[in-house]
This record gives C-alpha cells, structure tokens and sequence, in this order.
C-alpha cells in the first residue's frame, strides 16, 4: 500500500490533536509529532532515530508481542497500552498500529496513532472503587438503606410549584395527593438491613414496588415535607416517625432522605431508616422510672413534714370542733340564737374548706399520676409552696420575701412536680437557715422573666455551700448533710431539664442561691395581659 512520505509530512502531522508516531519495522522512530511531545515529553530531536519501545518503556513486555504479532498477522492492531513517560510517570494510550509503505517504495512502516486514557481511566477507576465502597457500606451498614426513583414525582409537583402554589400547605391539605407522589415513587435496590427491617425474605418484595404501603397515615406530613424539601433543594432532611413493615406492623423510626447533586438530577434518592422502638421504649422506661423516683422524693418530703402536715390539718378540724359546739350550745338554750347559731356554721364550713385545701394539697403531693403539661403561672405555685410550708417557716422563725416580675409569663409544665422542686430547694434553705441565729434568718424567692423563660431565685443568708462542692451538688446520691440521701437536687435538675430550663447554684456572698429556669408556654401572655388575675404584689413577707 502507498502512502505519503514520512519525512515530509511533520507539518500536517502536527495538526492532529492525536499523537502520531511513525516507526521503521526494527521499532526506529521516523515520525513524531507535536501531540506525541506534549504526551510523552520526549521533543521530536531527542525522539526520532530512537527504539520506540526502549524509549517509552512498555509495561507489559508479554503484550507487547502479543500486539507485534497481532500487527504482522493482519496488518493493524488497536488496543490499550501503558506506557512510561520522560518524567517517568505511567501513561495508558489507546493506540491503533497500522502496517503501511511509502510512496518511495521504500520498506514497510509502522504507523501508530495515540490518544491518552490516563485520566479518563483513573475517573472510572475512582468511581468503580467509589461504587465498590458505597456498596459495601450500603449493605453492611446496620441502617435499612432505600434507593428510590424519584422521578415520577416531578411531573406530578413541578406545574404547582412553577404556578406559584405554596407546595407545603397544598400538600398538607391534599393527602390523596402525598399518597399518589408515594405511588410514583420506585424502590430501586434495598440492602440486607432493610429486608430483615421490613420482614421480606428476598429483595424481590421489596424491589420495583412503591413506597406508599410503608408509610401509615399518621406520617403523611412527614413524606410530604420530604417532598417539599427535594423541591426546595435540601441536602437531607432527617426526622423521627412510624413506617409499616411488609406485615402492617408500625415501628418507630429515624428517618433520614439524602439528596446530591447528582443523584438529585438523576431522580434518585437515598432513603435510611434506623429502628428506635428500643430506645423510646427505654426512654418511656426511663421516663417512669424518673416519675416514681420523684414521687417516692415526694412522699418522702410529706414524711420530714408529717408535724407540719398533722398541725396544719388539725388547726381547722379543732376550729370545726369548738365550733360545733358553741352551736350545740347556742341551741340548747330555751330561746336558740339562731343568727349565731348560723354564723358558727359559716365559719365551720369554711375550716372544712381549708382542711379540705390542705389534705388537697398533700395529696397532690403524694399523688404518682403521670405527668401531664398544663399552663402554670409558677406565682401562684409559689405561694401555694409558702402556705404548704407555713408551719416550718414560723418555727423556724424565717422571714421570707417574695418579688415577682409583673410581665412573668406562663410556663408549660406539671404542676406537681414544678411544685416539687420549688418544695426542695425551700426546704434545703430552711435547713440551712438553722445554724444562722433566729434574728437573722433570711429567705428570699425571686420570679423574673427572662428571655422567653422563668427564671425562679432562692436565696438564703445560711452558711452556703462549702467550697469545691459545688460542681457535685447535682450529682446523684451527693449531699452535705449528715443523714441526707442525696436525691434532692438530683431530681430538681430531672424535673427541670426535663421541662426543658436550666438549674444551677450561683454565689450569693453569704449563704446559697438556686437558680432555675423554665421555657415560657408557647403563645404565652405576661400577666398583665390577663386582666382575670388578682393584681400581684412584688414583695410579700411571710
């Protein structure tokens, strides 16, 4: 076959963006042109008359034959090669070698053209061990891992959302809608966590099927804000909710949806799904655990207080008496006093209403309900503290003073054990107050608002809390009293956090000061905008 002369031709070789290398049959380079420089680094001076494979170091010498004989037994060959360059860096070519004669007549000629793989190999080299390892993990992992088709859903969504319509609140109030997206929405692949999760024993339940028999109707809103979150571009959203298995059984999970760019514009998204059923089960465990601690704390405090209770009770239940029978009395004359007889009933029916307000309040006390968030006005909760501990505030002969913020919000909580812990704190203060001479006893109980939150001070002049034990005042089992049990304060800080505030211990100077916060109630009003409220003093001496 002719063809044109090697030796003249550089300057059109040299407009290919391939490289061209023209080699004699004993592998001696005739031809190498501008593309196979900047390829192989090698200028065409220092390239041409040299061995071609010498010069670029084939890597596979075996192949190399493979390929020479390929090229003499038909004339061509065409495949991958690597190879090295002058900076000693491998290079993967993809060459196609053809068997060729001048138009001189002159011998045989072998021509190679080369366009270099390296980088495009290294790109799928990288996304195969990326795919390798995503696989692992996608099915080692202990999260059930969904892979959905997503797009079906665009067509569905897209004319709202590009018609202006408020995607969240159209979905929120056409759930016929969010259960059509989940019919459109396609598992593609699910791993082994996901099949022991859901109650399949093959990957053929759950592959090729929809999502919609896995979500019951309560977690509606919870798709649907996924849905919404896709369209708004979210990287991932991750939420607690119910799913069904394949039984229509309901578990309790934490359900997470990622979204790349890429997968995103593939309409293709990743689902994971972790059972929590344990860990709120425990957590339901440990939340009664905590409210059975707190009422045996509570019964407890009734018990160091029985002397206080017994002459708390038996003030109004003596008044009763002594009136019932000054009314026998007034009865038993010839002509009965009536009138007096009558006011005598007024005042028993009212003893009988403080007894009855007072056993009320023991009561609650002890009560072991479950607790249950209502609005509390913690005011209120305060003086009703202060007149349960009426008797130990004035054997101990304490002054106590109370100032409240008149913009103090209300706060979501239970009142019993809100109560408990104001309960605690007066009554470690009250202890405390013992070793300070009768004269100079001070308590103090201050309610500010704060930062759309509560915040309660008790603060007493006794001999505060010795230094370096501060950091463990809230530790379980702690106490610096002598037959303490060291629960007290532990349990102020559960009921607290619990309730979502903060308790602490501040430095007062002389004595101690306690410091907790609660949340304001959601919507919450200050007092003044309740114009059913008593007008409050902000101070009260007791």
């Amino acid at each position: 076959m002719d063809g044109p002369s090697w030796s003249q031709g550089a300057g059109i070789l040299d407009l290919v963006h391939d490289s061209i290398i023209v080699r004699d049959l004993d592998d001696r380079i005739l031809q190498w042109n501008a593309a196979a420089e900047a390829l192989y680094g090698w200028p065409r001076r220092e390239a041409v008359g040299r061995n071609l494979h010498d010069l670029l170091h084939c890597r596979d010498p075996e192949r190399l034959k493979v390929m020479e004989a390929g090229l003499h037994a038909h004339g061509a060959w065409e495949g991958e090669i690597t190879r090295t360059t002058r900076d000693g860096n491998p290079v993967r070519i993809d060459v196609r070698w053809s068997l060729q004669r001048g138009h001189d007549h002159s011998g045989p000629c072998v021509v190679e053209t080369g366009r270099d793989l390296t980088a495009r190999r290294a790109a799928e080299e990288a996304a195969q061990l990326t795919e390798y390892r995503y696989r692992n993990l996608f099915q080692a992992m202990s999260v059930a891992f969904f892979e959905v088709d997503f797009a079906g859903v665009g067509p569905l969504l897209l004319p709202l959302r590009d018609a202006g319509a408020d995607l969240r609140s159209h979905l929120a109030g056409n759930p016929d809608l969010v259960r059509e997206a989940m019919r459109r929405s396609r598992v593609l692949d699910v791993n082994a966590k996901a099949l022991s999760l859901f109650g399949a024993a093959s990957p053929e339940e759950m592959i090729g099927g929809d999502v919609d028999r896995y979500w019951p109707d309560s977690s509606l809103p919870v798709f649907a804000e996924a849905l919404v979150e896709t369209f708004e571009k979210r990287p991932h959203m991750m939420t607690e909710t119910r799913l069904r298995d394949l039984a229509g059984s309901e578990l309790d999970v934490l359900f997470t949806v990622s979204w790349s760019p890429e997968s995103r514009r593939s309409g293709v998204l990743l689902i994971g799904v972790i059972d929590i059923s344990d860990r709120l089960r425990a957590e339901r465990m440990l939340r009664q655990v905590q409210s059975d601690f707190a009422h045996a704390a509570r019964v407890a405090t009734l018990g160091e207080l029985t002397a206080s209770i017994a002459h708390e009770v038996n003030q109004p239940l003596a008044a009763i008496a002594t009136n019932g029978e000054a009314s026998l009395r007034w009865l038993a004359r010839p002509e009965p006093e009536l009138e007096e007889v009558r006011r005598l009933a007024g005042r028993m029916v009212a003893d009988a209403r403080r007894a009855a307000d007072i056993i009320a309040r023991i009561r609650g006390m002890a009560s072991r309900a479950s607790p249950e968030p209502v609005a509390v006005a913690v005011d209120d909760l305060v003086t009703e503290t202060l007149a349960f501990l009426d008797r130990e505030l004035r054997i101990r002969e304490v002054e106590a003073e109370v100032h409240v913020d008149p913009h103090l919000p209300l706060v979501s909580g239970d009142r019993t054990q809100i109560q408990q812990v104001l309960v605690n704190l007066i009554v470690n203060a009250l202890q405390a107050l013992d070793q300070v001479p009768a004269r100079d006893r001070r308590l103090a109980l201050r309610l500010h608002a704060a930062d759309q939150a509560v915040r309660v001070e008790v603060e007493d002049n006794g001999p505060g809390i010795p230094e370096g034990e501060t950091t463990r005042l809230f530790d379980s089992f702690f106490t610096t009293k002598p037959a303490g049990l060291g629960i007290g304060l532990s349990l102020c800080r559960s009921i607290v956090e619990a309730h979502g505030g903060r308790i602490a211990h501040e430095t007062a100077g002389r004595g101690a000061r306690f410091v907790f916060t609660l949340p304001a109630a959601v919507g919450a009003e200050p007092f003044e905008t309740h114009p059913a409220r008593p007008e409050m003093s902000t101070h009260t001496k007791v």
